[in-house]
């Protein structure tokens, strides 16, 4: 009996090199859009806080008035001791992880801030966050 040789076909280098080019080139195609879903989801996050913040300090300034006098001073405070937070950081800080600043307005209406979601907003027009800032 003779025994036949199959003849194995292996990729080359260059083959090769051309496969994993390709799907490098495909990764930081996705990288790219990726980063910029990240941001979306952040902003997204720091809309939702600054609208519950808002939420929790109207309630409080309807409570105590006197309250609206030193708002800047005493807002983390009032946050933080609410029973409507189960976590004090998601509704204190950004999506990017800093603290909100939170203002009173001539009007007298409580603003929030945050410098990230505004230059957010600024770079991203097109984004569905479109107003700046939470004004109630």
């Amino acid at each position: 009996m003779k025994v036949k040789k199959i003849k194995t076909r292996f990729f080359t280098l260059i083959e090769m090199m051309i496969v994993l080019s390709i799907i490098s080139l495909l990764l930081g195609v996705l990288g790219y859009r990726y980063a910029s879903t990240l941001d979306e989801g952040k902003a997204f996050k720091t809309k939702f806080a600054m609208e519950r913040l808002s939420g929790i300090l109207n309630l409080k300034s309807a409570d105590d008035p006197s309250f609206l006098s030193n708002i800047p001073g005493q807002w983390l405070d009032v946050a933080t001791n609410s029973p409507l937070v189960n976590n004090v950081d998601s509704i204190t800080r950004d999506g990017w992880g800093n603290l909100f600043e939170v203002n009173l307005s001539q009007d007298g209406s409580i603003e929030i801030h945050s410098k990230k979601y505004e230059d957010y907003l600024k770079n991203n027009r097109q984004s569905l966050f479109n107003n700046s800032g939470s004004r109630q």
